[in-house]
């Protein structure tokens, strides 16, 4: 694994206490003493608002991110008697993805959720498809909705495409997170939560962001004004850095906050520096996936992304170092990730249902600033979608 490594914690050095008595100290021992302890206080006094803002996180469960990666198995192949594996294509606007559609609607429903097709037709060089979202919402919520007092809930939408295309199995693009949307819709099903959740499976992502366009489109007013955030998840599974990003429409609070708590779980979620000009830091442009149809409607994002920036184009489009990109390629399978990767799938898996669960089953709305907004220059505008 070729990462861009950082620089080896240095192991500090331990002294063993014992009964001796130390030899006297110099003049400039005991200033440096002195010097050493004061910057210690300064330290402790410094650390204690920090540790008192940030209460520890509840212990994890031991399995987080198995449940994701049986959904990212079952979604992309099937285990033959003797041992070998057939891809499930799921090309958009085939039977592949409709079928897809409905095992994923089933995974909802096993969940506790009420899942519904959302259909809907597009047209692709003078050819006309059908694809679908599948729309999962907590029954709690979908009963809450019909009172007056539903308008005022805050909204968070959470979503994953899991159509793919043709070469390879779409384990990584996007298996991989639709497989971490359904774990953490496992998790938080039962819990009482301070706003609204829904779960979106996106149909046609690959062929032009279709499904996210239909959805954020057939919102209601009300929906869209109170939605607070939309979690995007695309292509998980392989790259050599785990990310989160905003969009480009200025609104960041939904980052910082992902940071924070990636941070305090000590997990390597970071956001891209702006190596590259056209690309702001921390952001990521309208047309790489679905995040595009809500960052363009004033919704805050938060999207999910393993790849490395650091890279090629510093783009973000070269995924790994050794292997270069997985995506759209024959090599998108998970027999092939895991041969060459053996550790980092479970190890992405887990790392951002972690953070996602954190995020949803801490988030008060009354208790933080959700506008939290950066002025930005435009991005370049990109029309290729992962």
């Amino acid at each position: 694994m070729h990462t861009t490594a950082h620089s080896p914690r240095t192991r500090p050095r331990t002294t063993r206490h014992g009964r001796t008595t130390p030899p006297p100290a110099t003049p400039h021992r005991w200033l440096a003493l002195l010097l050493l302890t004061a910057l210690l206080m300064l330290a402790m006094a410094l650390a204690a608002p920090l540790a008192a803002a940030a209460p520890p996180l509840p212990p994890l469960p031991a399995d987080i991110g198995e449940s994701a990666h049986t959904y990212v198995d079952a979604l992309s192949r099937i285990t033959n008697p003797d041992g070998t594996y057939t891809g499930l294509l799921r090309v958009a606007g085939t039977e592949g993805e409709y079928e897809a559609a409905l095992k994923v609607a089933g995974w909802f429903t096993e969940a506790g959720y009420l899942p519904v097709l959302q259909p809907f037709n597009y047209k692709r060089d003078g050819v006309a498809y059908a694809s679908q979202n599948v729309v999962a919402w907590r029954p709690a919520d979908v009963k809450g909705a019909k009172k007056k007092s539903a308008a005022a809930r805050p909204l968070v939408i959470v979503g994953a495409h899991y159509d793919a295309v043709k070469a390879g199995q779409g384990a990584d693009d996007n298996a991989s997170g639709v497989g971490v949307m359904l774990e953490v819709a496992e998790r938080v099903a039962d819990l009482r939560l301070p706003y609204d959740l829904v779960f979106v499976a996106f149909g046609a992502e690959e062929v032009g962001l279709i499904g996210s366009n239909r959805y954020s489109r057939s919102l209601p007013k009300a929906d869209k004004d109170r939605a607070i955030v939309m979690i995007n998840l695309d292509s998980v599974l392989v790259g050599d850095k785990l990310y989160v990003y905003s969009g480009t429409n200025g609104w960041t609070w939904a980052r910082t906050v992902m940071l924070e708590l990636a941070a305090l779980r000590g997990l390597p979620i970071e956001t891209q520096m702006g190596l590259n000009h056209k690309y702001p830091a921390g952001t990521t442009p309208n047309g790489f996936s679905d995040y595009t149809a809500f960052n363009q409607i004033d919704i805050p994002i938060a999207a999910f992304e393993s790849t490395n920036w650091e890279i090629g184009e510093l783009d973000g489009y070269t995924q790994t170092e050794e292997y270069g990109s997985f995506w759209h390629t024959p090599w998108d399978t998970l027999e092939m990730i895991e041969f060459l990767y053996p550790e980092r799938p479970m190890e992405r898996l887990s790392a951002f249902t972690t953070v996602i669960h954190d995020f949803l089953t801490t988030l008060d709305p009354k208790t933080i600033d959700v506008t939290e907004s950066i002025e930005l220059e435009p991005a370049v505008p990109e029309t290729a979608a992962l």
